[in-house]
């Protein structure tokens, strides 16, 4: 998502609000690191429980606040490394997305929410659109988002996603668009900056980070 954003306009000040939903120090993050050294994240900020960032805030609230004073054109908020999950509907702290979108809206942002696409995660709850993105979408969210489906993706795959779309009717909650991805991963790759997801490279899980890099290209033109 940084890739993309930096790629399409490169002088967007770009702030990371790690969240507490995964691990709580900042400095866990390599990913983070990295991203910050080489100018893809110009701040980072903590929020509730997590600490460590340039700065640090109470709330997801005051976090948000924190980006806009700084002087941010836009935030990308999501917990730092780990989970934690049940494999239950509710029981993961993933459904923090549906919150997120709630405190943007509230504070008259825009979200943009990045669903979590994969065909390469065996479980079947995780195929294709997560089912932690579904209900964090259909259920928690009471705010209305962009959701961005990447539109490079195979047309079988995207037919796959469009009906997980209709079946939760998160076409009804949410303004659903499509942008492409490739650009920002192409970005990635030439900036040398590796990425992955539960081990898995971006060659052999990309659909994931497709996702990623079109909420950040379909974000900048919203700017």
């Amino acid at each position: 998502a940084c890739a993309a954003i930096k790629n399409d306009r490169p002088n967007t000040k770009l702030a990371y609000i790690m969240t507490d939903g995964g691990a709580l120090p900042l400095f866990f993050s390599s990913v983070v690191a990295l991203l910050k050294k080489r100018g893809f994240i110009d701040v980072c900020i903590s929020s509730g429980h997590a600490f460590g960032g340039d700065m640090e805030a109470v709330n997801l609230y005051s976090g948000l606040i924190c980006a806009r004073a700084w002087g941010a054109d836009a935030a990308i908020v999501a917990m730092g490394p780990g989970i934690v999950g049940t494999d239950t509907k509710y029981g993961h702290t993933g459904i923090e997305q549906g919150e997120i979108i709630n405190a943007v809206t509230s504070l008259q942002g825009k979200p943009v929410a990045i669903p979590r696409i994969s065909f390469s995660d065996l479980r079947e709850r995780h195929r294709g659109l997560s089912h932690h993105t579904i209900t964090a979408l259909s259920v928690i969210a009471k705010d209305r988002a962009f959701v961005v489906i990447p539109s490079d993706m195979e047309e079988e795959k995207r037919i796959y996603i469009d009906t997980q779309i209709k079946d939760s009717g998160i076409d009804l909650k949410h303004l659903i668009a499509t942008c492409p991805g490739t650009a920002g991963l192409q970005f990635l790759e030439k900036n040398g900056i590796p990425a992955s997801t539960m081990g898995r490279s971006i060659k052999e899980d990309r659909d994931y980070f497709l996702s990623c890099s079109a909420a950040g290209h379909f974000l900048t033109g919203l700017l």
